[in-house]
């Protein structure tokens, strides 16, 4: 009898933990799906598979793999139109490039450090639960459906809507960072800081390790040379230069050659070891996603979130697909 009742519960206890997970795999949201909506071809690199999506349904996978579904509706408003400009204009401008980057000529991919991030039902389960899956994608259908055909452009053409994390109190000039001025990429203040210092970290790096991932030898290391420190930093006060025992190294490649969150870097020694501390993530040029959250907190819409993010941008509406401004 004792063995029944303890084979109804554990029949039961899996009953409560597996139907909801199965229920909301099951249950599709609703279509977003217009008459005149294009479909694109988006190189899953998750699951190693080519999947065909209309535009609408991609966005809300960038959207809520992009940014956090619990922001106000204004902040994901902000970031669905950013993805849309964004990906129209790769596949307007870049679409050769792209097709020759992706496997199976794919427009565009889900990889973040390539295109943008994006997430399936099944990821988006698994990322928010089962019980609050349908509740956070309605919120993010409602902020890509209620801006559907908006776009960002600058002088009648459609603007590289880049965005990042949190970019600790200032956005950077995307001349720093790529090379080459683009005049709606330019610094503005930001209240994101409070959240840029919670997102930094500190890391202890072994000067041996570091010089050797740098391809630094020790016959690089000029003689007089002693320790690391930033030589140079930018008007928003990001290193732009590292000087590595006296050779001088870019603020960028020493943040993809150690994964640190950002450039924004302060530099200490100790024992051996060289700690880097950042504040903010990511490259900080356009839009920050933090905030993004904070101007919409404080009541801002998102129009007035974009047009502070992207100086002197329009903000127009496309048809015809939505691939032409």
């Amino acid at each position: 009898m004792a063995r029944t009742a303890s084979i109804l519960v554990a029949v039961c206890v899996g009953v409560m933990v597996l139907l909801p997970a199965s229920i909301a795999l099951l249950v599709h949201p609703p279509s977003l799906i217009r008459p005149d909506d294009m479909w694109i071809s988006v190189w899953d690199h998750s699951a190693r598979v080519v999947r065909r999506l209309s535009l609408q349904d991609y966005l809300v996978g960038v959207v809520a793999a992009e940014m956090p579904a619990s922001f106000e509706l204004e902040a994901l408003k902000a970031q669905a139109v950013a993805a849309r400009t964004y990906t129209l204009r790769r596949l307007a401008n870049d679409a050769v490039r792209m097709a020759n980057e992706h496997p199976g000529g794919a427009q565009i991919c889900t990889d973040p450090s390539h295109c943008q991030a994006w997430n399936s039902r099944e990821q988006l389960v698994g990322k928010w639960g089962a019980g609050a899956y349908l509740a956070n994608v309605r919120r993010i259908i409602a902020a890509v459906e209620s801006t559907y055909g908006l776009v960002m452009t600058y002088n009648g053409q459609l603007i590289d809507a880049v965005y990042h994390s949190c970019c600790g109190g200032m956005t950077e000039d995307a001349a720093e960072v790529w090379g080459r001025r683009i005049p709606y990429l330019v610094p503005v203040a930001c209240g994101c800081g409070r959240r840029g210092v919670e997102l930094g970290e500190a890391r202890a790096v072994d000067n041996a390790y570091l010089l050797a991932a740098l391809g630094i030898g020790a016959r690089g290391v000029p003689a007089l040379a002693s320790g690391v420190r930033v030589a140079a930093r930018t008007g928003t006060d990001r290193a732009s230069i590292v000087s590595v025992y006296g050779v001088p190294v870019s603020a960028a490649q020493l943040r993809r050659t150690l994964s640190l969150k950002s450039t924004r870097i302060a530099i200490s020694s100790e024992g051996g070891k060289t700690i880097f501390r950042t504040t903010g993530y990511g490259h900080g040029v356009g839009m920050c996603q933090w905030g993004a959250a904070s101007m919409a907190e404080r009541g801002e819409t998102f129009d007035a979130i974009l047009r502070h993010y992207y100086t002197g941008v329009r903000i127009q509406q496309i048809t015809s697909g939505e691939n032409k401004p």
